[in-house]
């Protein structure tokens, strides 16, 4: 599957999901983008659902454009299923576990649940309002990138939701305000 940061952002629910979402969609649109805009619309006025800090224009424009990313992956994803390559050439690139991909989508949705969790500020707990959220996807985490992708794929992610945001907020620290 393709794993993506949950929308939900309950203090309960899953972080990330193992796949793009396929729920609760209006059939009646044809494309999926439709689809995914009118789920945002359904859902916008929730408080702990999807990036809470963004302005309306904001969260529309993104909602677009993981439709797009989650279109394009899923052609190379179906690509890759037909034609499967050899296991031993690219059993990393399937690991998400050790390769450092689930690693970043985690490290996004506790981004996106306390924007400023890495900024080395303390950062409040969800819902509190008191940071707003502008995660780059250039991947700028430090000045020594590779060092720190090892920090996070061996991070930790298991465990109470506020002891891993706390871990996170101390151990994970890379400058990122989330403004």
């Amino acid at each position: 599957g393709i794993q993506t940061v949950n929308m939900d952002m309950r203090p309960d629910a899953q972080r990330v999901l193992p796949n793009a979402p396929l729920a609760n969609y209006d059939e009646g649109f044809s494309s999926m983008g439709l689809k995914h805009l009118d789920r945002f619309l359904r859902h916008m006025d929730e408080k702990l659902w999807y990036i809470k800090n963004y302005h309306t224009l904001e969260k529309v424009a993104h909602t677009i454009h993981m439709s797009e990313l989650w279109s394009r992956a899923s052609f190379y994803f179906h690509l890759l299923n037909a034609n499967p390559m050899d296991v031993s050439l690219c059993g990393c690139i399937t690991d998400v576990s050790n390769n450092a991909i689930l690693p970043e989508i985690e490290l996004l949705a506790m981004k996106i649940k306390i924007p400023g969790i890495t900024s080395g500020a303390a950062p409040g707990r969800p819902g509190n309002g008191a940071w707003t959220i502008n995660y780059a996807y250039n991947n700028q985490h430090n000045d020594n990138s590779v060092a720190y992708r090892r920090i996070l794929r061996d991070f930790d992610i298991s465990g109470d939701e506020e002891d891993v945001f706390d871990r996170v907020a101390e151990e994970l620290e890379d400058h990122d305000e989330g403004e």
